[in-house]
C-alpha cells in the first residue's frame, strides 16, 4: 500500500516539476524571440548556452547568424509551442513559427539547464511533413 502511495506522490511531484520546467522553457524561448523583435541581440544572446556563446563569440555574430539563417525567428508573426521531449542533455521543445508571409516553420529547440535557468543549446529545422494532417 505504501509503495502505491509513494509512487502516486512521486508521480504528481514529477508532473509538477515537469510542468514548471516546460513553462520556464517556453518563457526562455519567448523572451529570446521578444529580444530579436527589438533587435536586442545582446539580450537574445544571453539565452544561449555557454557553448553557443563561446562558438559565436559575440552578440553581433549571433544576431547575424539568426537574421541570415533563421529569419522566421527574428521576425515571427506567430509562435505556437507543440510537444517537448527529453534528450540526453535536457529537453527539446518543438515550436511552430509562422513567418511574415504566413508560412509555417517547425523547429526543435534543444534546451539545457545551467544554474537553475534554461538556455538554448541549438535549434534544428524539422520537415513540415512530420506535422501534416
Amino acid at each position: 500500500m505504501w509503495k502505491v502511495v509513494t509512487f502516486a506522490i512521486f508521480t504528481i511531484f514529477a508532473a509538477q516539476v515537469s510542468a514548471s520546467g516546460n513553462d520556464a522553457i517556453k518563457r526562455t524561448i519567448e523572451d529570446q524571440i521578444a529580444a530579436f523583435k527589438l533587435n536586442d541581440f545582446e539580450t537574445a544572446f544571453s539565452f544561449a548556452t555557454p557553448f553557443l556563446r563561446e562558438k559565436f563569440g559575440s552578440a553581433e555574430n549571433f544576431g547575424r547568424m539568426v537574421r541570415n539563417g533563421y529569419p522566421m525567428v527574428w521576425r515571427p508573426s506567430k509562435v505556437i509551442f507543440l510537444e517537448n521531449e527529453r534528450y540526453h542533455h535536457g529537453l527539446a521543445q518543438v515550436v511552430q513559427i509562422v513567418d511574415a508571409n504566413g508560412k509555417s516553420h517547425y523547429l526543435r529547440y534543444y534546451m539545457m539547464e545551467f544554474d537553475g535557468s534554461w538556455r538554448i543549446g541549438g535549434v534544428e529545422f524539422l520537415p513540415a511533413s512530420d506535422f501534416s494532417v
